[in-house]
């Protein structure tokens, strides 16, 4: 009789202690919604700091293009207006948006590729480090820490006031954003920018 009662009290304590399905799926789904709230903080967190990032290169290549219009009279040229509203386009994945970048490296590094060796006599306005650029075909572009190129215009060189190479510039990241969309029509109300006009 002893050893049945005995046997019968761990029976209870092991039914006891033990999880039921129920309360296993309650802990897993509590653990999943911890770990997705984890995701969509760290996910805010990049941008913040991505954003912080992009804000501070686009002083410091301002500061660089100053330099470059003192020593040369005008900013470097590139249109990147569209050819009939005279809007900027919307989708940093466009080639005009490398193109730009393009020129903007090459006015400020005096260099078309990264790699090549500094040509005599060219004064380097901004001194790029290897994870501010992207290079295709053999051109270096400067990218902004979303991964996409640098937008950059002057106007098109012959005449488009107040532009013309000579007054005013726009340099400007699209914040990671690829286009308008349904919730975003106007994409360059979060765009980081200088807007000189």
């Amino acid at each position: 009789m002893h050893r049945i009662s005995s046997f019968a009290g761990r029976s209870r304590r092991h039914r006891f202690s033990s999880f039921t399905l129920v309360e296993l799926l309650v802990v897993i789904l509590i653990i999943s919604l911890l770990a997705a709230m984890t995701l969509i903080a760290g996910g805010a967190v990049l941008k913040a700091a991505a954003t912080s990032r992009a804000k501070t290169e686009i002083r410091a290549i301002s500061a660089a293009l100053e330099n470059y219009k003192v020593d040369t009279g005008v900013y470097p040229l590139f249109d990147m207006a569209g050819p009939t509203n005279g809007t900027y386009k919307t989708d940093p994945t466009d080639p005009t948006y490398q193109l730009s970048s393009e020129a903007l490296y090459q006015a400020l590094a005096g260099k078309t590729n990264y790699t090549d060796a500094l040509p005599t006599g060219v004064t380097i306005y901004y001194p790029f480090k290897s994870g501010q650029l992207g290079s295709l075909n053999n051109n270096t572009f400067i990218k902004d820490p979303f991964g996409f190129p640098y937008g950059y215009s002057t106007g098109n060189g012959t005449g488009d006031v107040p532009y013309n190479g000579i007054g005013f510039y726009d340099l400007w990241s699209t914040g990671g954003t690829t286009g308008a969309t349904t919730a975003n029509p106007n994409s360059t109300n979060t765009w980081l920018t200088n807007w000189k006009h």
